[in-house]
Order: C-alpha cells, then structure tokens, then sequence
C-alpha cells in the first residue's frame, strides 16, 4: 500500500539534499566537491526509495532498492575521497583505493545482477496498512552475498577511520582535533545505519540523518574545525610573539591578550583588571577610541628594571561591512633602539667635555621649556671668558679645560641646578633661568670664584656676563642669544663691569655702528682713507723714517683722526680691510720716493691682531713689494705683543718668513704685553718701540726710569734699537738720550703730517 506521508517525507529530504548541494557549491570551500557527490549519491538514495514509496510493483521495488545499495556504497567512497584528502594532501593512498573502487565494481556488479536474481537480496511488497508511521511497505530479505556489500562498506570505512584514530594519539595540541572530529562524525554515521541494520528504523528517518551527518560534516570540516586550527595557531603564535597583543570590544572590554602584554607593561600575570586600566589610560591618553590609527614610543617605568621603551600601534578593528567593532593595541619592545636614540641624541646635543647641552641641545631645550611652562620672567644669560684663547696659550689646554669644566659646575649646580645650561662653543656659556632664582650678587662672587684659578701677575682672568629678559617667547633661541651676546659686546675692561643687561639701545648702537661701517667700507672703496707720516728721528736729529698714520679725510667733515672709527671698525670686524689700504699707501709711496732724497727713508704700518686670521700676511706684503718693486727693508712692520699672545708659534712661524724675505720687524708697545722678555727671545725684531706712557703710569719715576733703562740696555745688547713714542717735551727727550734711547718720535719733533706737509717740511733735511 502506498505511503503518501512516506513520499512528502522523502520529498522533503529530496529539496533539503538539492538545496544543500547549491549552498556548498556557492561557497566553494576545500573538499566541497566531494561533499556534493555525497549529496548527489544520498539523493539518487532518496529517489530510489520515493519510487520504491509510489509503487506495488516487486519488479520495480528490487531495482530501486539494489540501486539504493549502490548509492549508499559510493557515498561511502564519497567519505573515504573526502576523508583521505583531508588526511593524506599528498595521494599517498592510491593502492588502497585501487582496491576499493575494485570492491565497488564488484558490489555494483552483484547489485545490478541482483535486481534480475534476487541472488543478494529478495523483497515482499506488503500492500496492508503500513504498521508505522513512514514505512514503505517492504519488506527486505538479505541473502549471504548481501554480507559482501556491507563488508565492502566497512572496508570503506576502515581505511580512513583507522588512520584518524591512529592520528589521534600520534598528534599534538589542536591538531587532534581534525581527526577527532572525523571519527566521531562518521562514527555517528556508522552507528545510525548499523543500529538501522538490527532495529530497522523507517527509511526517510534513516535518509534524512544521513543527509543531516553529510552537512553536519561539511561544516565541520570546512569551518568548525579550519576556524579551531586557525584560532588555536593564532592563540599559540600569540604566546610565542615578543609582541605584546591586546584587542577590545567598543566598551573597552578585553577580547583578546597574550602572555608577553603583561611582561611588557609591568604588569603581574594574568591581572586583568590591571591590564584594562593601563588600556583605558592609552585610550584616554591617545584618543584611541576615534583614531583609525597611531604609532608612539611609551614609556613604561619599572621599579627594578629601570625605564622601558614599547613602540605601540593601535588602531580601529572593523567587520566586513565597515562597522566598528573594537580596537587593538600591538607592542614590542624598542628599549635598546630608543636607548640607542637617546644615546645618540645626546651625543648631538650635549658637550663632551662639561656634560651641559652644547648649542643645538640649548636651542631645543629653551623652546620646549618656554612652550611646556609659559611664563613672563624668564631670562637668558650668556658668559664669555675674555681672550680665553690666551689661557690655552699661556697655561695649557689641561687649564683652560679645567676653567671649562670649574665654569660648567658653577652653572649647573646650586642656583641654576633647576635651569637649562649650556657649554654653547669653546668659553662660552648660556643658562635659561628666571627672574626669582637670578642673584647679581651671587653671580659676580661665582664668577670670582672661577677667575681666581688663574693666579698670574701678566694675566688676569675676567668672566662677562650678558642677560636678556625675554619678552617674547616665540623668539628664536638663537636671536636670544645674540641679545645676550650684544650686551657682552659692550663691556669694556674696567674692573668689575662684568654683567650687563641688554636693552634696546645696544641694538640701535649696534646698528648705527654697523651703518658707520658701511661708510667706512665706501670711504676705503672711494680712496677717502690717507696716510700722514710722522717722522722718527735719531739723538742726533736725523730723520730716519716715519710711521704712517691713517686719517678719514670725510668730504663734510673734513680730516678725522682714528679716534673717530677705528673702535667701529674692530668692533665690526672690518679693520683688516682699513690696514690693507694702509699697506697699499705706504708701499705706493715708497715707490713714489725712489730716485728722490726721501728713497733712504723708511715706512712703518701696524699689522693689528686679527690681520693674521683675515688676511695671508705674507701674500699680501710680499705682493706689495713685487707690485711697486720696493725693498722690503723700506717698509717696517710693527706688531704688539698681544698679537703674537694667540697661536704664538704659527705668528712667529710667518714672522720669520717674512723676515728671511726682508722684511725688519718693529716691536710696538713693549713692557705693556704678558710675556715681553719670552718675545725678546723668539721673535727676529730689529727695533723695540716703548711709548711714554710706561713712565707716566706709575707712582715710582726713577723705579720706572731704571727699569727702561735696563730694557734699553737689553735691546742694544740683542743688536736692537729702541724707539721711544710719545715724546712731547724737551727734557724728556734729554732723559731718554741719558738712557741711551736711539731713536724718538713725537709731537715735540711733529704731529703727524699729510704726505706732502712732510715732504715740503723736511726736504732740505734729507738733503743733507
């Protein structure tokens, strides 16, 4: 008897298969063409056993049950495909599944063979009421050559089944998994159709968890399992990562840490409440919960292990459709890299020798000091230490370091511990303070203090001091300096004046200074710049030569005497290019004097100290001497005491050049140097010139009187003759012959005079 409910039930399991084989073939996933052939054999199953359901014929029902067998046996070589690609990658089965498909040929075989015979199987129609629910009304009656088929099935079964097992025990951690999930899904399988072999459950219930356990076993093994191995190698590589990982939901909520996040942060193991509230810090700290993404360097301080440096990305996590789904944070640890920045940022910024910041490292401190606590009272300083170039000289650089390093302790601690200090070039320093913790008082006794470690009696150690209240804090640093430096540049030697504060005028000075410069560097270009001569002349009252002496012969002012412009033109720089013109004059009139009674005389020109650093000495008078074709010995080069005081053995390397050329040298100012009877001694000088001044200044005459003496005495004992300036008056003129002075110059013999005044006034002189 036909069982409708039978049929709709079948059916029912027809349209599931149908619609289960469209969804795998969509997705498309690793073995899905395996599990549709099984799909595809499980409904050739169901059809057969709907055709079976439809009719009474025996004919027809032993036709469609040998072809349900069939069906049923390769979808259990669909599992055995599916199974040992998942286990063997590799076809490393081939032999054994020769075999099966052997057996398969051979089960087929018997089956379609029986549907003539009956030889595997017989069935009875019943055509009474079926006794359940959703029986088919028939009635199986397997023979011994059916046991052939369902061996041929276990066979099947065995082949991947004991290999799973097997690799159960053989692997480790979530790999156990895969095959765990093989056994017990056909396990299942295999325990509902062998239960089905002795209870006899209805067909389209047997059918339809057959169909259950396929798809059962498609998502299993295409995503249960994949998504099992993918988060447990995630979870395993994430305890093995030196990188710190956390993940958050959108309330903050942890989702996802590792191991080594605890570790990197300082925070005790597994301490979670403590972990999300260093999280929240980041996410307040960084406005993590609104940036797509951020990259700092944190760090983190430890007790015991010292400061930490942890390079930390974060950024949003968001779901396939771009919903906002949490956050994360990656760290790792850049401790010895930061450590290694640090070290070399130091480097850059900071002085070797004191440990202060160096020029660059102040700049950058003041700004960010200035920007991090804005306020009204702060001031910058700046020190110099006055010809300390001289010190190295004089006492070593071993001194001078040490004065470096007793200047760079004064500033850095005490007073100014707080502040921002700097060594910013050679001897000179820079702090950062504020008004409240400045003391003038405490200052100069500091500075004092510093001075005393050079005891000497030819050099005295004087530290300035420029201070610039800041008004504006966006200033560049640098121009701040200058402000400082400016103040500086206005003190003069007095004893005591030693720290001045800028102010606005110094600037305007400056200015004006530098536009007086600019005048004289036109004045030099327009050949306003002359020289008068003033004569030198012997005990006896011959004239032997004059020194040249410069005038600004100003078209609206008239003839300026030095006085006027020489202090702009150091304080700017711009001497060397006045002496140059000097040089060039005095040349070109020795070379206007030749084949005239004044070609016997001589010239003498100053070289000022910083010639030797602007200038090449040497090209320049030796180019003069070939450009007018003079002798050297015509043109006397007077230099100081104090320009040979810096670098004193390249100056007396280039004197003596000049002097195997033939040049005669002039030592001007002798006795007011530091190391007079050292220069005596080293320097090949022809004449020594003393001013009157060394007498004037002293409170003891006749001690005066015999130390000049004995310095003359000196002088013609080193074949050198010595020319007193200065000279105004008769009985000074008659003291000095009484001390054997030579040669004397001055207003009591003439003022200096233009060249032609000369010329005219002592022509019958020089005629004689």
């Amino acid at each position: 008897m036909i069982n409708y409910a039978a049929i709709i039930c079948l059916f029912l399991i027809l349209i599931v298969n149908a619609i289960s084989i469209y969804v795998v073939n969509r997705l498309g996933k690793l073995y899905s063409i395996y599990t549709v052939w099984a799909l595809g054999a499980s409904m050739l199953a169901i059809t057969a056993n709907m055709v079976i359901a439809c009719t009474t014929y025996s004919g027809v029902v032993m036709a469609c049950e040998s072809m349900y067998y069939i069906f049923i046996a390769y979808e259990f070589f669909m599992f055995y495909k599916l199974f040992t690609s998942y286990i063997y990658p590799s076809n490393e089965t081939k032999t054994i599944e020769y075999i099966i498909r052997g057996l398969l040929v051979v089960d087929t075989a018997l089956l379609i063979f029986n549907m003539f015979t009956g030889f595997v199987f017989s069935v009875h129609v019943i055509n009474d009421k079926p006794a359940r629910f959703l029986d088919l009304g028939v009635f199986i009656d397997n023979h011994e050559p059916a046991y052939f088929h369902y061996v041929v099935c276990f066979i099947i079964s065995l082949s991947f089944m004991v290999p799973s097992i097997i690799r159960i025990f053989t692997s480790k951690g979530i790999y156990k998994i895969r095959y765990i999930a093989i056994v017990a899904l056909f396990g299942g399988l295999e325990t509902i159709l062998g239960a089905n072999f002795y209870l006899d459950f209805p067909v389209p219930v047997v059918l339809f968890l057959n169909t259950l356990m396929i798809m059962l076993n498609y998502y299993i093994m295409s995503y249960y399992v994949p998504e099992k191995i993918k988060v447990g190698t995630m979870e395993e590589s994430l305890k093995r990562q030196s990188s710190g990982l956390v993940a958050y939901d959108n309330d903050g909520n942890l989702a996802l840490v590792n191991e080594i996040t605890f570790e990197l942060l300082n925070i005790p193991p597994d301490d979670l409440d403590a972990l999300k509230a260093k999280i929240d810090e980041l996410l307040e700290k960084r406005d993590g919960r609104n940036k797509i993404y951020d990259r700092w360097i944190e760090e983190i301080k430890g007790k015991d292990l010292g400061t930490k440096y942890l390079q930390i990305d974060g950024g949003t996590l968001r779901d396939r459709r771009g919903n906002k789904i949490g956050g994360f944070y990656s760290m790792s640890d850049h401790t010895a890299e930061q450590n290694a920045i640090i070290s070399e940022h130091y480097k850059l910024t900071h002085d070797e020798l004191t440990g202060l910041y160096n020029k660059e490292g102040f700049y950058e401190a003041v700004k960010e000091t200035i920007k991090k606590e804005p306020r009204s009272d702060y001031m910058l300083i700046c020190t110099n230490v006055r010809d300390f170039k001289i010190i190295n000289d004089l006492f070593g650089f071993d001194k001078g370091n040490e004065i470096i390093q007793k200047i760079a302790a004064m500033i850095n601690t005490g007073t100014y511990q707080k502040d921002v200090t700097a060594r910013i070039v050679a001897d000179q320093f820079a702090i950062l303070t504020t008004k409240d913790r400045y003391d003038a008082t405490d200052m100069s006794k500091q500075l004092a203090e510093v001075s005393k470690l050079i005891a000497s009696s030819y050099y005295s150690m004087t530290i300035h001091c420029g201070i610039y209240n800041i008004t504006n804090p966006e200033m560049e640093v640098s121009l701040m300096c200058d402000r400082a430096n400016m103040a500086i540049s206005t003190i003069r030697d007095e004893p005591g004046n030693t720290i001045v504060t800028y102010d606005d005028k110094m600037m305007s000075d400056i200015l004006h200074d530098r536009q007086v410069a600019n005048q004289l560097e036109q004045a030099i270009d327009k050949n306003q710049f002359v020289i008068f001569l003033q004569p030198q002349v012997t005990s006896l009252g011959e004239v032997i030569g004059a020194e040249a002496l410069v005038r600004w012969d100003d078209p609206k002012r008239g003839i300026l005497t030095p006085g006027v412009f020489i202090d702009i033109l150091e304080k700017t720089g711009c001497l060397y290019k006045l002496d140059l013109h000097v040089w060039e004059l005095a040349a070109r009139q020795l070379a206007a004097w030749k084949g005239t009674p004044f070609e016997r005389l001589n010239i003498s020109v100053n070289i000022s100290p910083k010639d030797f650093y602007y200038v090449d000495v040497f090209k320049e008078f030796t180019g003069l001497v070939n450009k007018y074709d003079i002798s050297p010995s015509k043109l006397k080069l007077e230099i100081t005491e104090t320009a040979l005081m810096i670098e004193p053995t390249r100056q007396l390397t280039l004197i003596g050049k000049l002097n195997n050329f033939g040049f005669d040298f002039e030592i001007d100012d002798f006795g007011t140097g530091y190391s007079s009877l050292s220069l005596l001694k080293d320097m090949p000088a022809e004449i020594l010139k003393i001013d009157m001044e060394f007498l004037h200044e002293t409170e003891n005459e006749q001690r005066s009187k015999k130390i000049l003496e004995s310095i003359i005495s000196l002088a013609h004992e080193l074949k050198m003759n010595v020319i007193t300036e200065g000279v105004e008056y008769e009985h000074q003129v008659k003291s000095l012959r009484e001390l054997g002075c030579d040669i004397f110059q001055g207003y009591y013999y003439s003022k200096p005079l233009p060249v032609s005044e000369f010329e005219e006034k002592y022509r019958d002189h020089v005629n004689k």
